[in-house]
């Protein structure tokens, strides 16, 4: 038996009343105060503070005498939804896209992979779609001007951001800015304590990047109110959108089949006011509160990736939508506020430290320099689940690059779904930090990629089920990026798919949700099968894969020139594995009883070779001991089964962890910000604290106050906004530290021999946390951590509670021993110090 006696510390009481257990200890719960703050309006984009509701982003950047809200709709992209099956650049022969591939599989056996690399460029079919900005809001407000005792804050608990001023006629202000998920509204509201006659004049108006299909314009507002103003707009996206990096003599087109998109603006105004359109814009005379509400629409159906053309219809509907959320303007503020706290309440984390007065800029820069700020570390995790709650509702699209905030028409690699890691990064967070509702837009279009993908499967393979590459958009793009001239590197990786197929089962592992693993498992099915087909048998008598690459990475030839193709990968066959083990251990959940799948399935696993450690110590990233072209590269592919996969720690296979260790000290201790945020958590899973905390730290770094002096904007860190900096701009780094930090706290992915599921508390844990307390985290095997609190780095307490009946072995610090704890549903498990 694995399982040893009680440590001291650590005894068990089932309670049916949590709260009670230990409530004469002083344990009740303190709020920690979750707000960014910043004592300047935002001199550019990464300094405003995002508000959302999963379909409307909002950037607000707090003017006082002029303020912008720039505004997307989370369905605007350029581009439609494709006809036919991918069209690869060519030429490709007589034997078709698979005959390409097989020409490169013979001529990497023939050792050539720069030959191979050429003739898989023919395989390449154009790029992905680009997402879209939509309209400004501009807020022309000259008499608030002024900037004593300026403060902009974003209260991550209550999604809003506030600013707060004192005009240069000496007049007090405040805005509250907020998009509402159950009004589906945008909301601005701009007031002040001193007399009416002090506002003067406002001006509110609409622009956009794209042209306009009608130009804003007046239409009647509500039961007539001479004090409110509305306006309505379209317009159309761009039909085709280059990357930021293609060149070419016509990158954005308009004229061809888009989304169309409506806006509808109302301008309320206080009593005695004057509100009038003038020329398409709103002004404004004489009243000391103004409020701004906008609904947006468009005709892009995100459920079946369809367009219905009909622009007269989108407008309409914006309009409905503002209509129905003036019926109770009121409310608006206090609805939004119970919603999005509902979600961002369910985790709470303390690390026992104080919050100093100071704008985060400062913070960051005085933390860079070496001042203990452990609520950094707080406010970063809370923003990635804030991020989360605003930017990926039920009903939408999976959150992108940005997310949903994007001020560019041709944004940073397109604002589009990398799904060879950023795309997976994004909901790293969202189950562990009990938003599973969340995660729903991320499988709803995993439902459609599958199907989209099957026909690339078998155009550019030959084979079964579905594949994707790395890029994908709304429209799902399954093919190979660029028109022959994109690195294989990145292009020539049909694994997507097989990588995406794991959120699947980690919804079910998490949630216990057997309905939705069964509604999904096509998903999982079909990415098996692809890659059972394009496994080959190699001359050793293995598994493999050819071609194959490490995502966007390279390796060094004899004569010194680059190459990125080669033969079974480490990060082909740990994706390829752990594909398979999760079939072979759900599959009858699913309802899928194919004993041919089954067969496969375990012949496969019989032969693909595990990772294997180089000669130098590391985690071996090709087939063979080659040198490294980018020593430090960003990504670290071949450590998949460490993490997000589950197999690989210093319990289950202790010398592929510690060569796991090796491969991320090789790395280095900078890089890009996502980047950063997987070493976390890789750090976390195999349980090293110093590198948490230094991960921690290298994340924190702010890159737009360096305080080196010198120019931080080439590295990873964050901006002054604390939004992640790749650079420039990607949402995931601030989600994947999320994780990572819980990856840190508690970790439930492993079982014992006997099945018996382990809940390790503490594992990683930074010195320099030596206290605190988390809420709410959610565990794998349908678990709940209720509560942890921790002093002098050791655990104090901590209440697990179960959806289902389970049986889980506990431990704490790294250490060996462990107690067995059976968990009934609503009957806590309350772990406790001695008195």
């Amino acid at each position: 038996m694995h399982r040893t006696i009680l440590p001291p510390w650590l005894g068990v009481v089932v309670a049916d009343d949590v709260e009670r257990v230990g409530a004469d200890r002083g344990d009740e719960a303190v709020e920690v105060p979750l707000l960014l703050r910043l004592d300047e309006p935002a001199r550019t984009w990464t300094d405003a503070f995002p508000v959302g509701n999963g379909r409307i982003g909002a950037m607000v950047h707090g003017g006082t005498g002029d303020e912008l809200l720039q505004v997307n709709d989370d369905t605007c992209w350029s581009g439609a939804p494709h006809d036919g099956p991918v069209e690869p650049v060519g030429p490709l022969g007589r034997d078709g896209a698979p005959g390409v591939v097989r020409r490169a599989r013979r001529l990497l056996a023939d050792g050539d992979p720069l030959g191979a690399q050429a003739e898989l460029a023919r395989l390449q079919s154009g790029w992905v779609q680009a997402y879209q900005p939509l309209v400004d809001v501009v807020l022309a407000h000259g008499a608030a001007a002024g900037d004593a005792g300026y403060r902009r804050t974003l209260d991550l608990a209550r999604g809003v951001v506030t600013t707060t001023w004192t005009s240069a006629t000496g007049v007090p202000w405040r805005q509250d800015v907020l998009v509402s998920h159950p009004d589906r509204a945008l909301l601005l509201e701009r007031s002040t304590a001193g007399a009416a006659s002090d506002a003067g004049e406002a001006w509110v108006r609409l622009a956009s990047r794209h042209p306009w299909a009608d130009a804003p314009a007046p239409v009647d507002a509500p039961d007539g109110d001479p004090r409110a103003a509305v306006v309505v707009a379209t317009l159309d996206m761009p039909s085709h959108v280059l990357p930021d990096w293609v060149p070419g003599p016509d990158p954005v087109r308009y004229g061809g089949r888009s989304v169309h998109a409506a806006v509808a603006l109302a301008v309320l105004a206080g009593d005695a006011a004057s509100v009038e359109v003038v020329d398409g814009a709103v002004r404004v005379r004489g009243t000391g509160r103004l409020r701004v509400v906008l609904t947006t629409a468009t005709d892009h159906d995100v459920a079946t990736g369809t367009l219905h053309g009909d622009r007269a219809r989108v407008a309409a509907d914006a309009l409905a939508g503002l209509r129905h959320a003036l019926a109770d303007v009121d409310g608006i503020a206090a609805r939004h506020v119970a919603d999005h706290a509902a979600l961002m309440g369910r985790v709470s984390l303390d690390l026992d430290a104080a919050v100093p007065d100071l704008p985060l800029d400062a913070r960051l820069v005085r933390h860079a320099h070496g001042e203990p700020d452990p609520h950094l570390a707080v406010l970063a995790f809370q923003h990635g689940r804030y991020l989360t709650v605003a930017g990926s509702r039920p009903g939408t699209l999976p959150l992108n690059l940005q997310g949903i905030w994007n001020a560019s028409v041709r944004p940073p690699w397109s604002s589009n779904y990398t799904i060879n890691i950023n795309t997976e990064m994004n909901y790293w967070p969202t189950l562990v930090g009990d938003l599973a509702e969340c995660h729903e837009p991320l499988l709803a279009w995993l439902d459609r990629l599958a199907v989209a993908g099957a026909a690339t499967a078998r155009t550019l393979y030959g084979v079964r089920g579905w594949v994707a590459h790395h890029n994908s958009d709304p429209w799902c793009f399954t093919g190979p990026t660029g028109r022959g001239h994109d690195s294989a590197s990145w292009s020539s990786w049909p694994l997507g798919g097989a990588w995406l197929a794991r959120h699947v089962v980690d919804h079910h592992d998490w949630t216990g949700d057997d309905d939705a693993l069964r509604r999904h498992w096509p998903v999982v099915r079909g990415a098996a099968l692809a890659v059972l087909d394009l496994l080959v048998e190699l001359p050793d008598g293995t598994l493999g894969t050819s071609p194959a690459t490490s995502p966007e990475n390279h390796y060094l030839l004899p004569d010194g020139r680059a190459a990125a193709v080669s033969v079974s990968t480490t990060s082909d066959l740990a994706i390829v594995r752990d594909l398979l083990e999760q079939v072979r251990r759900l599959a009858h959940v699913a309802g899928d009883h194919d004993e041919s799948l089954r067969a496969a399935v375990d012949g496969a696993l019989e032969r693909l070779p595990t990772e294997r450690v180089a000669p130098d110590g590391r985690l071996a990233e090709w087939r063979t001991d080659v040198p490294d072209a980018e020593p430090e590269h960003r990504h670290q592919s071949h450590l998949y089964r460490v993490f997000p996969g589950t197999s690989i720690d210093p319990d289950s296979a202790p010398a592929l962890a510690a060569a796991a260790l090796r491969t991320l000290d090789a790395r280095g201790p900078d890089s890009t910000g996502w980047s950063l945020a997987w070493r976390l958590a890789l750090r976390a899973r195999l349980r090293d604290p110093d590198g948490v905390a230094a991960l921690v730290t290298a994340f924190l770094h702010p890159v737009d106050a360096d305080p080196s002096g010198g120019d931080g904007s080439a590295r990873g860190g964050v901006y002054r906004s604390l939004l992640c900096a790749h650079p420039p701009f990607q949402i995931d780094g601030n989600l994947g530290f999320t994780a990572g930090v819980a990856e840190a706290l508690v970790q439930a992915h492993r079982r014992g021999p006997d099945g018996v599921r382990e809940v390790h508390l503490l594992p990683a844990l930074p010195a320099a946390w030596p206290a605190g307390r988390v809420r709410g985290l959610r565990l794998r095997g349908a678990l709940r951590l209720t509560e942890l609190t921790w002093r002098d780095g050791r655990v104090e307490r901590a209440v697990l509670e179960a959806d289902r009946p389970a049986v889980v072995d506990v431990r704490a610090h790294g250490s060996a021993e462990r107690r067995q704890v059976v968990l009934q549903p609503g009957r806590p498990a309350v772990v406790v110090a001695p008195a």
